[in-house]
């Protein structure tokens, strides 16, 4: 999401909004049109607008996001190949929304094709010739747009994880290293105090923003591990700055006035779903106080990494 101000928007709205972005479909083979050009408005400009013109795309990531919590590997295949040979997408964007909403999606389709067993890859490779280079088209797009690389906060980060996941998915070693690039940098932008300045701008938003920026950096670190990149090692341990200053925010939301004076507004999922880097970085170092932040939440599911995040990152509590 993109901030030109951090007004409160009508509860009725931010309901439509979570109902898109959330719904399952009970028809999840069932093949969407393809959304040629996604150019909404932007989310804080006209927020009913918004919501309507997600719809389309949206509608698409429920059902293969669905069909992923299944396991029916076939139907994401089937929704991903119909979408690849449209080239959806891939149209021209007149505003800015419309780069993070496709950024947001390649991750998406990257991360459900990561969630599938190798073996059904493997049978597939065939089918796999007109998704891969689809999903380095919208990666490539994602990489050269300015209305990101100029922001310099949590969405050129968001479009790092893009990069990464679509580079490990198609072993394109370039798009990695970009996505790498990106991600660095919001390590880099990590205080020792845990907080990002770029966000902490975001006025009474702020608390939210540093919770969505830790997302793509949890996953992104855990996709780099795999080539042996310690990204959580970086800056100091920056990434655990972070992430402990969010929990601390999430037991005590008071104790982000350390921070910004600001009283802070959060949106309905942002201690909810969004809280879902908490499964892959519990996974990895055991923190004692997330077990009882996750516990209660689980499932975490999000859109953007592929559906249900805990049934691919988490592991059993104490």
């Amino acid at each position: 999401m993109c901030s030109k101000s951090a007004r409160m928007l009508p509860a009725a709205v931010l309901a439509a909004i979570a109902m898109v972005a959330t719904a399952p479909s009970a028809r999840a083979c069932d093949i969407p049109a393809s959304v040629q050009t996604i150019d909404p408005p932007g989310y804080y400009d006209d927020a009913s607008g918004y919501a309507e013109a997600v719809k389309p795309m949206r509608n698409f990531v429920s059902r293969l996001n669905a069909a992923a919590d299944k396991g029916d590997w076939t139907c994401a295949l089937n929704l991903l190949d119909a979408w690849a040979r449209d080239d959806a997408l891939m149209g021209h964007i007149s505003g800015y929304q419309g780069y993070y909403e496709r950024s947001w999606a390649g991750t998406d389709f990257a991360m459900v094709i990561l969630r599938m067993p190798q073996a059904f890859r493997d049978e597939n490779r065939a089918r796999f010739a007109a998704i891969d280079p689809w999903l380095e088209r919208i990666a490539s797009a994602t990489r050269d747009a300015e209305a990101i690389n100029r922001l310099h906060n949590n969405l050129v980060y968001w479009a790092g994880l893009d990069l990464i996941a679509t580079g490990t998915v198609t072993g394109n070693s370039s798009l990695f290293d970009s996505g790498l690039l990106r991600i660095r940098e919001g390590i880099r932008d990590i205080q020792p105090d845990g907080s990002l300045a770029r966000e902490v701008k975001r006025g009474n938003r702020a608390l939210h923003y540093h919770t969505f920026a830790l997302i793509p950096l949890v996953l992104a670190a855990e996709l780099a591990h795999r080539r042996n990149i310690d990204l959580y090692r970086e800056n100091g341990g920056a990434i655990g700055r972070l992430a402990r200053l969010v929990i601390d925010a999430v037991e005590d939301p008071a104790s982000f006035t350390k921070i910004t004076p600001i009283k802070q507004e959060l949106f309905p999922w942002t201690f909810r779903d969004e809280l879902c880097w908490v499964e892959p970085y519990y996974a990895r170092f055991r923190d004692d106080r997330l077990a009882a932040i996750i516990a209660p939440r689980r499932p975490f599911d999000e859109w953007r990494l592929g559906g249900n995040v805990t049934a691919v990152w988490g592991v059993p509590l104490p």
